[in-house]
């Protein structure tokens, strides 16, 4: 079980779960500053290239073929439901922004906003391969708060969420009631379909999104900022803040988390981006607002997940 965590540590950051990167050089060093935001984006989208196509395709399926089931297991805003939604995000290894896209796909085949809110915070905060590398990585003190974390925001962000904000169920696509008779090429032709139209509404709120984030990746480094974190307050705070904004491939949060604690970060600060970093971020959230037509959601959603990290960061720094 531990052998490709083992080949994920001797490899390091280079390397994505599935897929893998293109022969890309992107001289960061020596770039012109106004490029350096497409070129964070292009090393971004380089790394993520595989689980974005993968996350389209499942949310594509979604639609196309299991609206009945879901109708069935997932249509309501209950502990059961959101289980269930947690359930089918466990084994999806994909970042907050692929994991967008299959939230789309849960909505548009009528998963209401409980069981879609969750799968779309568990895929990336609590995906079972990333809980694994977790306790090979880190101290074991972080690589538990990871996992609790990760129950929590989980479970704890769909309830909070849908107590105060009301998103209308989407309606079960009537195409879907009579599917079972038809002819495989008829089925592919509706999986690509639905495929296709939720990569145009996705994609370049994507794309606009991720390019803000190299905007602000140029103007702040990580590493700076690493360099800064002491174990305050104020150092929570910004950690909380940073990793609520930011995206990074999923599993690398455990990377990047590992790399600044080595340049003197506290583990306030690392249990706060532990939880932060996967969870949520800028462009996702914005694909979130949009799809269920609502950015108070999107909002409250972001809120809960900085207030968790700058609570567990708090925690963990005087334990």
């Amino acid at each position: 079980m531990y052998l490709p965590l083992s080949l994920l540590k001797r490899l390091g950051a280079d390397v994505t779960p599935i897929g893998t990167r293109f022969p890309i050089v992107l001289d960061f060093h020596h770039a012109p500053q106004w490029l350096l935001p497409f070129y964070h984006t292009l090393d971004y989208l380089n790394a993520v290239w595989f689980t974005t196509i993968l996350g389209l395709f499942i949310a594509g399926a979604v639609v196309a073929f299991l609206p009945k089931m879901l109708q069935n297991r997932l249509r309501g805003n209950g502990l059961a439901q959101q289980l269930a939604g947690m359930v089918l995000g466990l084994p999806n290894m994909l970042c907050s922004c692929c994991a967008a896209g299959a939230f789309a796909g849960l909505r548009k085949a009528g998963v209401s906003f409980g069981p879609s809110l969750t799968f779309f915070v568990t895929a990336p905060a609590l995906n079972l391969v990333v809980i694994l590398l977790a306790f090979e990585r880190l101290p074991l003190k972080l690589a538990v708060a990871r996992l609790v974390l990760g129950l929590v925001a989980s479970i704890g962000a769909a309830y909070a969420v849908t107590k105060f904000i009301r998103v209308e169920d989407e309606p079960v696509p009537s195409s879907s009631r009579s599917q079972d008779d038809q002819p495989l090429d008829e089925m592919l032709r509706r999986w690509i379909g639905h495929t296709w139209d939720i990569a145009k509404a996705v994609i370049p709120l994507l794309l606009i999104g991720l390019l803000l984030i190299g905007l602000f990746k140029t103007v702040f480094s990580l590493e700076t900022i690493a360099k800064h974190l002491g174990n305050g307050f104020l150092s929570i705070a910004l950690a909380s803040a940073v990793g609520t904004i930011l995206t990074v491939p999923t599993f690398t949060e455990i990377l990047w988390v590992e790399e600044f604690m080595r340049q003197g970060m506290g583990i306030g600060p690392a249990a706060a981006l532990l939880i932060t970093l996967p969870a949520v971020s800028f462009p996702s959230l914005w694909v979130l607002g949009k799809v269920v037509k609502s950015y108070r959601a999107a909002a409250s959603l972001a809120i809960f997940i900085l207030g968790l990290g700058m609570i567990s960061g708090i925690a963990f720094a005087w334990i």
